[in-house]
């Protein structure tokens, strides 16, 4: 038999509304701290989802050239953009000083000397702040985090002190520990490790600019009930070290808060396999769509649309040729069946801008939601009839 209705294909669907929620929390409370919001374009990209963060007001940390590219067609402002990245390439480093953006985050004393070539060369205004590496736990899971001296990022503190004694231009420093912190704590370590450090700059050195990232965590477990981060409490840690007085402006990176419990992806069950010994949905959407829970080992929260109050254990799969292409297992849902609707919620940061081309799929599209009455598609969006079941 075939259920009635219509399923619109496999989708991204973000919640405008939520979003214009979250930036406002955001800024209300950088607003209390000093601090400047800088959104991390790489949490997701999409043009609509950028527009809203630009028009709010919000800076953009860019870590490529097409990044910056994307960043200036929506309308930030070059002096609202800041570069960060552990390869920059000598083609990125030519078009972003070119552009006259704000900061480059330098990574090493060998891209330093990159850098101060094509700002001779470009006559750029870009200034340039150094990533600094602190050595610190961020207390989140290993593949995401950045600040430790073993990890890719950032360069010793004693090679800044070395750049600065050398260079004039220099206007200050740029750290990020990590990414998802949920304790406060960590955000506390960092700005007392920073503090410390800043004592030791030379005496005629004056830090025009501070950086601290961006790293603040969202729940993954309940995103209905906790759908907006707390931005105040991350601010405050920031500050507890770093006073207004000595510090008048600190710069932060928010990506995943800002946009991450706004989108959902959608998908359908296609085939359910080994229901008497492990329930296994096979569902149109995968790792080419969020590739996080494969790459990661992340969960998130998965519903349907079922009334029922029969929950069983189930895997829950994606459609590739990958054994890994699974979203996890025992998730306790109602029964599922070919046809089903399936949402993964916080599915708004590192979804669309991590999808993959793998099997040649191509990109799914993307559904915004304003209010009941005005919903949204982007380009070519097509909509199905519900397969048989």
């Amino acid at each position: 038999m075939k259920q009635s209705g219509t399923y619109q294909e496999p989708h991204y669907r973000y919640d405008i509304s939520l979003l214009r929620k979250t930036l406002k929390k955001a800024k209300a409370a950088a607003e209390v701290h000093a601090t400047e919001l800088y959104y991390a374009v790489k949490a997701n990209n999409e043009a609509v989802i950028l527009k809203e963060i630009q028009q709010m007001g919000l800076g953009a940390d860019c870590v490529s050239m097409e990044e910056i590219e994307r960043a200036l067609q929506i309308g930030f402002p070059a002096e609202r953009i800041v570069f960060a990245g552990s390869g920059k390439t000598i083609r990125e480093i030519d078009y972003a000083t070119a552009q006259n953006i704000a900061v480059i985050h330098c990574e090493s004393v060998e891209e330093f000397d990159i850098i101060q070539e094509f700002l001779e060369s470009n006559n750029s205004t870009t200034k340039v702040a150094l990533r600094i590496n602190p050595d610190l736990e961020a207390g989140t899971h290993s593949r995401i985090s950045t600040g430790k001296k073993h990890h890719k990022f950032g360069m010793p503190w004693e090679d800044a002190m070395e750049l600065i004694s050398i260079h004039k231009n220099i206007v200050g420093f740029h750290f990020h520990i990590g990414s998802q912190i949920l304790d406060m704590t960590y955000f506390e370590n960092l700005s007392s490790r920073i503090a410390e450090l800043l004592l030791s700059t030379p005496l005629d050195f004056k830090t025009e600019y501070l950086n601290m990232g961006g790293g603040l965590g969202i729940d993954y477990e309940d995103p209905i009930k906790n759908n907006i981060a707390d931005f105040e409490g991350w601010m405050s840690a920031i500050r507890k070290n770093l006073p207004k007085r000595t510090y008048p402006v600190i710069r932060l990176e928010p990506g995943r808060s800002i946009v991450g419990q706004c989108g959902m992806l959608v998908g359908q069950v296609q085939y359910v396999k080994h229901r008497e010994t492990c329930p296994t949905a096979i569902l149109d959407i995968g790792m080419t769509d969020l590739l996080r829970p494969m790459l990661y080992g992340a969960r998130h929260k998965i519903t349907t649309v079922i009334d029922s109050l029969t929950l069983i254990p189930q895997t829950i799969a994606g459609p590739s040729c990958e054994s890994t292409d699974v979203f996890g297992k025992n998730y306790y849902l109602p029964e599922l069946n070919r046809g089903d609707i399936v949402r993964v919620h916080s599915a708004g940061a590192y979804g669309s801008s991590m999808r993959l081309g793998y099997n040649l799929k191509s990109p799914i599209k993307a559904m915004y939601i304003y209010s009941e009455s005005k919903t949204t598609f982007n380009a070519n969006y097509k909509e199905r009839t519900k397969v048989a079941v």
